[in-house]
């Protein structure tokens, strides 16, 4: 009941908004350009009738692990995103955002705690397997490690990071992007959905914006490695205390793992049906490894079916729509909302 009444206090829209988010972009190896650039060009084939293109956004994590530096000292050495070898992949994203379709986002330094992950490698084959063999799909790691806000060092169940462990953290990884990008980030997706207050706080004193969930937060992991129980839920527009504004993401479109176009487009429907805006969750496994035709493919489908089913669609970034989302809806499509929105 408390998630239903969130959902009645969240903006009415006055039209359909699709916002795309991509996870996990960041170093690798240079096919993530090619990948990036095909995005691009596709993208652009799609404007809404205010003449926006389709717009992904692009959650950005700044580092990977140095496997070579790891193995020689025992200790954590990162590779950044400003190295010289990635230039043509900060290249690619910033040429997608000069042409309106990327919108950068803040994932994280890391898609992990780096002392959760040096623990883990000291005592785990197949982690070290990992860093030596494919140590920059992040996304490959257990999935309790993937949590960056959590202190697993020691084993699960996760403890909280100190306040100031957190507040450093984000202050390098903001000034980290800024290097790349040449500004701040303004709106950040924590990697797994865990955080807490202090990371939350530490957001806004970085400058940063715009807080992506999934409607709820997760405080940590368990003994098994699976999410806690959320302890607070968001809705659409929230402001937070700490000045945050929220969004929820929560409609999966993964081609890779077979998530159908057909599908994708009912859930946009639901959404649209409430009133609410549709933040689809993808991510950049999608567009490598021999998936990136079929992906894209799906990804077209997709783009016609939302302008053939929803004529007056908007596509926005993250940030414009928590700042200037469309929302003078007439009295009586307010009161169908809170109908429809009540009724879950």
């Amino acid at each position: 009941m408390r998630e239903r009444l969130l959902r009645l206090t969240a903006p009415v829209l006055e039209r359909p908004v699709v916002v795309i988010e991509s996870d996990d972009w960041g170093p690798g190896p240079a096919d993530q350009a090619l990948a990036l650039a095909a995005l691009r060009e596709r993208l652009l084939r799609f404007r809404d009738l205010a003449g926006n293109p389709a717009v992904m956004t692009i959650g950005v994590v700044l580092s990977i692990p140095d496997p070579a530096a790891i193995a020689a000292t025992g200790e954590y050495r990162a590779c950044l995103l400003d190295a010289p070898a990635y230039r043509p992949i900060v290249k690619a994203l910033l040429e997608g955002e000069r042409a309106g379709v990327f919108a950068l986002q803040l994932h994280g330094m890391a898609h992990y705690w780096p002392e959760n992950f040096l623990a883990f490698w000291r005592r785990d084959e197949a982690v070290r397997r990992w860093l030596a063999e494919d140590g920059w799909r992040t996304e490959k790691l257990p999935a309790w490690l993937q949590s960056r806000w959590i202190d697993a060092a020691h084993g699960l169940p996760s403890k909280p990071l100190p306040a100031e462990a957190i507040r450093r953290a984000v202050a390098e990884e903001t000034a980290c992007f800024a290097r790349c990008f040449g500004r701040p980030p303004k709106v950040v997706v924590p990697p797994t959905f865990v955080w807490d207050e202090n990371a939350e706080r530490a957001y806004a004193e970085a400058g940063v914006e715009v807080l992506i969930t999934p409607g709820r937060r997760f405080p940590g992991r368990d003994a098994q490695g699976r999410l806690l129980p959320a302890d607070r839920s968001y809705r659409h527009g929230q402001t937070l205390a700490s000045g945050l504004k929220c969004l929820v993401r929560d409609v999966y479109f993964e081609p890779a793992l077979g998530h159908d176009p057909a599908e994708t487009l009912a859930q946009i429907e639901s959404k649209w049906s409430r009133r609410e805006p549709a933040l689809l969750e993808t991510h950049r496994f999608n567009f490598l490894d021999g998936n990136l035709g079929d992906s894209l493919a799906a990804l077209e489908r997709l783009l016609r079916g939302v302008l053939e089913s929803f004529p007056e669609v908007r596509f926005l970034s993250s940030r414009q729509l928590a700042m200037d989302a469309p929302t003078a809806a007439p009295l009586s499509a307010r009161l169908q909302t809170a109908w429809r929105r009540l009724r879950g």
